[in-house]
């Protein structure tokens, strides 16, 4: 059985790091195998756990441990992955100077939300283990461009295929040959391409299945509703759907009635203000302690 993803995302600042951690704790507390993964760059689990954290996974309790994704590694890989890729299929490559390109692509915008992808490919695979996976999101613009990135590149890479196909049609010349009853893609482009249509269409896949839960972060005040109801909107525009809605820092027991009235098909959590710092594990347990009513529905 593949883990349960579970996305925090909102605006900078309402909590996402916060609530993120709480739920890993409180689902760790009842047996269950978590893995809180920060893919904010700010990385704030290391200040709420008050713990070092890195890229090497980091057990906290038996049933809870903690991750970081390092952009830059990912940047790096993804780029030396290109290079290796680019002198495999043109063995002519000798002919550019390709250090140069790479030099100056290592500047390119999007490359951070190609890293995020890269690194989350690679935990939901690596960590299948694991009953539950959360992912503590950056702020965002980031987390947009992050769930927007496989549905773009989808298309993208399909109209690049077209025109591949075209290329070959005008100059008349086959690129497919039949061994037995095999067809065999002699065109490394085009058979390179149509890897990267199922890699990607199998990636936006995660974001839209059953198995993934995104959970909209945000506090109770008009700025964070109208942020929160701005990404609703741009998530319903590439077809992901909000699971829940988490107000932190409630101090009141009612949602508010806009709330509500947007987010009707939904749920809605909330988060209670503390007065005290939920800084380190054993805060984390009070705090938990302290509203075991409400965590007491949170599964």
């Amino acid at each position: 059985m593949k883990p349960q993803i579970l996305f925090y995302i909102g605006k900078g600042g309402v909590g996402k790091s916060t609530t993120s951690a709480i739920t890993a704790v409180h689902l760790a507390r009842n047996s269950r195998d978590i893995l809180l993964v920060s893919m904010d760059p700010a990385h704030n689990q290391r200040d709420i756990f008050q713990r070092d954290f890195s890229e090497k996974v980091r057990q906290v309790t038996y049933y809870l441990s903690v991750k970081e994704v390092d952009v830059d590694y990912w940047i790096e890989k993804y780029l030396k992955d290109t290079e290796k890729t680019i002198k495999r299929t043109y063995s002519y490559e000798s002919a550019f100077n390709l250090q140069n390109y790479f030099n100056v692509l290592q500047f390119s915008p999007g490359l951070e939300e190609y890293a995020l992808l890269l690194a989350f490919e690679n935990i939901i695979h690596t960590f299948e283990d694991k009953e539950v996976i959360i992912f503590d999101m950056a702020p965002t613009a980031l987390t947009l461009r992050f769930f927007s990135l496989p549905f773009i590149t989808l298309i993208w890479l399909e109209e690049l295929l077209k025109l591949r196909e075209k290329i070959y049609a005008k100059k008349e010349i086959i690129s497919e040959i039949k061994i037995g009853r095999k067809t065999v893609e002699q065109d490394k482009v085009k058979a390179k391409l149509a890897i990267l249509i199922q890699e990607y269409g199998h990636l936006g896949d995660h974001f839209k299945s059953g198995a993934a839960r995104i959970n909209l972060v945000m506090n109770n005040d008009k700025l964070s509703f109208s942020e929160a109801f701005r990404i609703k909107k741009k998530l319903l525009d590439i077809g992901i759907d909000i699971e829940s809605i988490l107000i932190n820092k409630s101090e009141s027991k009612a949602v508010p009635a806009e709330v509500r009235d947007e987010f009707n098909h939904q749920k809605i959590a909330l988060f209670p203000f503390s007065s005290k710092n939920i800084l380190g594990y054993q805060a984390i347990n009070e705090y938990l302690d302290e509203n075991s009513e409400i965590f007491a529905e949170l599964k």
